[in-house]
């Protein structure tokens, strides 16, 4: 995993869960249309502590919203 830091550790946490729930979700696979249980058993399989377990949510709704909207992309599409 990259180990990117900067001077201000709320950016630094932040990225850190970005990137934790990144490595998360490319695990689950590669096609649309993941649940919230699904993810939240890949949480407990993977033994993350509980008190990560919203952090890692959240950065996951993010990517997952960053990427839902191709159009505004400019017919950049991906998946996970």
């Amino acid at each position: 995993m990259l180990n990117i830091t900067t001077n201000v550790p709320l950016l630094d946490k932040e990225n850190a869960h970005l990137f934790a729930a990144a490595t998360l979700l490319q695990s689950l696979g590669n096609t649309p249309g993941l649940t919230t249980n699904a993810f939240y058993a890949a949480l407990l399989s993977e033994e993350v502590p509980v008190e990560q377990h919203e952090s890692l949510t959240l950065a996951a709704i993010a990517i997952e919203a960053m990427m839902s909207d191709a159009d505004f992309l400019e017919g950049y599409s991906t998946e996970h």
